[in-house]
C-alpha cells in the first residue's frame, strides 16, 4: 500500500526545505512521515485479532525503508514475532506432508491441500480508514516544524 501526499501549500514548504541543510530538511520529512504512520499502525493494532497470546497486536511496526530529500517510504506491518502476519491477513491454504521424494541430494515434500484460512484483513481496513487523517498528522507535523 503506498500514500502519496501533496501538501498544500507545497511551493512554500519546498522552498522552506530548499533553504535548509539536507540533513535538516530529511529529519523533518522523516519525522513528519513517522507522525504519520503512527495513525495508521495505531489503528492497525487496534484492529489486529486477538489470537491466544496477543503477539500479533503487540508486534506491528513501522520502519523506514528509503528516504531521500524530499521522499520518506515507511512499512507498516508485523515484525519478526509475529511473522504470520502476512497470512491472517490474506488468508492461507492448510496443507499436510503426505510422503517425502528425493532427487539427488534435495528431499522434497509431497503435499496435499486439506482446506482454507479465510482471510482476517487489518491492515488494509486500518490502512483505509486512516489515510486522510494520517496525511493531515503528517503535513501538520512538516509545519510545526518548518515553523509556517
Amino acid at each position: 500500500m503506498k500514500v502519496r501526499m501533496k501538501v498544500e501549500g507545497g511551493d512554500k514548504i519546498a522552498r522552506k526545505l530548499q533553504m535548509i541543510a539536507e540533513e535538516t530538511a530529511r529529519t523533518h520529512m522523516r519525522e513528519a512521515a513517522l507522525a504519520g504512520a503512527e495513525v495508521i499502525r495505531a489503528a492497525a493494532v487496534e484492529k489486529a485479532p486477538e489470537g491466544k497470546t496477543g503477539t500479533l497486536k503487540g508486534d506491528i511496526h513501522k520502519e523506514i525503508k528509503k528516504q531521500t530529500k524530499a521522499r520518506v517510504e515507511i512499512h507498516i506491518g508485523p515484525g519478526k514475532d509475529a511473522w504470520y502476519g502476512r497470512l491472517v491477513e490474506e488468508g492461507h491454504k492448510l496443507v499436510r506432508v503426505i510422503g517425502r521424494t528425493q532427487k539427488g541430494r534435495r528431499t522434497y515434500r509431497i503435499k496435499k491441500e486439506i482446506g482454507q484460512v479465510p482471510p482476517h484483513p487489518f491492515l488494509r481496513p486500518a490502512f483505509d480508514e486512516k489515510v486522510d487523517e494520517a496525511q493531515k498528522k503528517a503535513v501538520e507535523e512538516l509545519r510545526r516544524r518548518l515553523k509556517l
